[in-house]
């Protein structure tokens, strides 16, 4: 959905493709390099250019929508899944899954029951717990991460329902440079 990556990019760069994080995420979907390259970026600096940055954010959040989907076998769930992989790794979610599981929580739904788990991996009593593989996460950015691309994409959708002038970017044809 083009308005999902809108609101991605919203809050990852705020639409500006010169963009760089503290952590070293470039361009408008703030991607590291290091994920980049994994998904065919040859140079990081392409990253700036914002037909590979969309490319490469969207192709990512493909990735993990993909990995999600069959393992809560529902589509809304697995975007809040992959949002919050997105921005903190897969790894950290994967945790929050398990303490959901160990704290009778459903590890298949996202609010109020892995979510809150995920706040909880920045104490020690549970990033320390044996079922936490990836240790130490802060968890109130993940959180409100996927939070607030879930408001920014409620507000793109009320703002383009019935709009006939715009069209999905589904239609372009984006290639990586050289």
């Amino acid at each position: 959905d083009w308005l999902m990556l809108a609101a991605l990019i919203n809050q990852e760069s705020k639409f500006d493709p010169k963009a760089k994080s503290w952590a070293g995420a470039l361009g408008l979907t703030q991607v590291l390099p290091s994920t980049a390259k994994d998904l065919g970026v040859k140079n990081p600096n392409q990253l700036y250019q914002p037909e590979i940055s969309i490319k490469t954010g969207a192709t990512y959040l493909k990735e993990l929508l993909d990995y999600w989907i069959p393992i809560v076998n529902d589509s809304t769930e697995a975007m809040n899944f992959a949002l919050a992989s997105y921005n903190t790794g897969k790894g950290h979610v994967q945790d929050a899954r398990r303490l959901a599981t160990k704290y009778g929580k459903n590890e298949n739904i996202w609010h109020e029951n892995v979510e809150p788990m995920l706040l909880k991996k920045s104490n020690p009593k549970y990033f320390n717990d044996p079922v936490v593989k990836y240790g130490y996460c802060v968890g109130k950015e993940p959180v409100q991460y996927v939070s607030n691309i879930n408001e920014y994409y409620e507000e793109f959708k009320n703002y383009t329902a019935g709009k006939t002038s715009f069209n999905s970017p589904s239609s372009f044809s984006i290639r990586y440079g050289d």
